[in-house]
């Protein structure tokens, strides 16, 4: 019999701290890979992102960063440097989870031995494999990815795992940066790695959203994250320092670079189901949807050409009340206007709610 284990979050404000949702899934004294981080342009193509981490441990245990069920294993002895599928992850496990009521699903990548089997149960800090080099890989490390709803690599669910986890006392920043290009540099000072172990991080880039697969994360809505950041206050820069931002970090927290306003801190309470205007508008090739939901509501959120042609779909699904930021990504699509439509159907009220507006794509 298959069990899902759920994770608990203490859900705080977007300005304030949040907390890790999983443990990492090594030990501490290995780093992960700073010079090759989520949303990064990716080695075997450009083009596309980097889709999750990289951490450093080699030929060593590999623990379950949740508690859940063994989804799917991968493995093929007899080919101990392809692996199961020798193109791309080669040997590698996927744990399946839930978080805030949503599956969640966890890759553990170019394994050289799993060590546990499809419907095993799991729980966090359990060995589950032996870290290798299977695969497209270019030395031994663990590849680990996080995807939301689906065990697919489908439209902006894979997250940063870097948001997720961390090491012990250690936190980590997100943030937007306005207008940026695909992989902007961002720069941080002082320098927020621990050393020993992290040898390699030098500087942050926004993520490549050219890659339709990497999504923010629901509740961040970033553009850039620095994991494993040692408690202390920095600043952030980018774009010549026209963004320019200083936070301060405690042990396990998750921090937000961007606070919304020079008010204090308060509960966020929405109060009407709203559709914000995105931004920017007009844009080139990616922007950013808002909406709010003051209970939780079954929403579609879809984007249609001039002509009443459907685009794609954003969302489709049941989400809780609160605060949402959708990436859309227009890459390929010729320059022109949009319509991006949002509808809701309470699951508590029973309201309905129905909008639009027109964003403007230009090449």
């Amino acid at each position: 019999m298959k069990l899902i284990f759920t994770l608990l979050l203490l859900i705080i404000i977007p300005a304030q701290a949040q907390q890790f949702r999983i443990t990492r899934p090594v030990p501490d004294t290995v780093q992960t890979n700073g010079s090759y981080l989520f949303g990064e342009p990716s080695i075997s193509n450009p083009g596309n992102a980097h889709r999750g981490i990289d951490i450093s441990i080699k030929w060593d245990t590999v623990y379950s960063a949740t508690n859940g069920s063994v989804y799917f294993v991968g493995y093929n002895p007899n080919d101990t440097i392809g692996g199961y599928q020798p193109s791309g992850a080669g040997n590698y496990v996927t744990i399946r989870s839930q978080y805030e009521g949503r599956l969640i699903y966890l890759y553990y990548m170019h394994l050289q031995l799993p060590l546990v089997e499809v419907n095993d149960v799991v729980l966090s800090g359990q060995p589950i494999a032996i870290s290798g080099n299977t695969g497209f890989s270019t030395g031994a490390h663990l590849h680990f990815e996080i995807r939301m709803d689906s065990p697919s690599s489908t439209s902006r669910k894979t997250r940063n795992p870097e948001l997720w986890c961390s090491m012990s006392g250690m936190g980590a920043i997100y943030g937007k940066v306005p207008n940026a290009t695909n992989s902007t540099r961002v720069d941080i000072f002082p320098d927020p790695k621990p050393r020993p172990p992290y040898t390699t991080f030098g500087w942050a880039l926004t993520y490549n959203f050219a890659d339709p697969i990497i999504g923010s994360d629901d509740i961040y809505g970033e553009n850039y994250a620095i994991g494993d950041v040692k408690p202390g206050t920095y600043t952030i820069r980018a774009l010549n320092n026209t963004y320019t931002r200083t936070v301060t970090v405690g042990p396990g927290e998750v921090v937000n670079a961007d606070p919304p306003t020079g008010l204090p801190d308060q509960d966020i309470f929405v109060s009407d189901f709203t559709l914000e205007q995105n931004y920017p508008n007009p844009f080139n090739p990616t922007t950013v949807i808002g909406f709010q939901l003051p209970e939780r509501s079954f929403i579609q959120l879809k984007v249609y050409d001039m002509l009443g042609n459907k685009v794609t779909t954003l969302v489709n699904e049941e989400r809780s009340s609160g605060i949402y930021n959708e990436f859309f990504d227009a890459f390929g699509l010729a320059s022109g206007v949009y319509v991006y439509v949002l509808v809701v159907q309470s699951s508590e009220s029973g309201r309905s709610f129905r909008d639009s507006k027109k964003m403007m794509l230009v090449r």
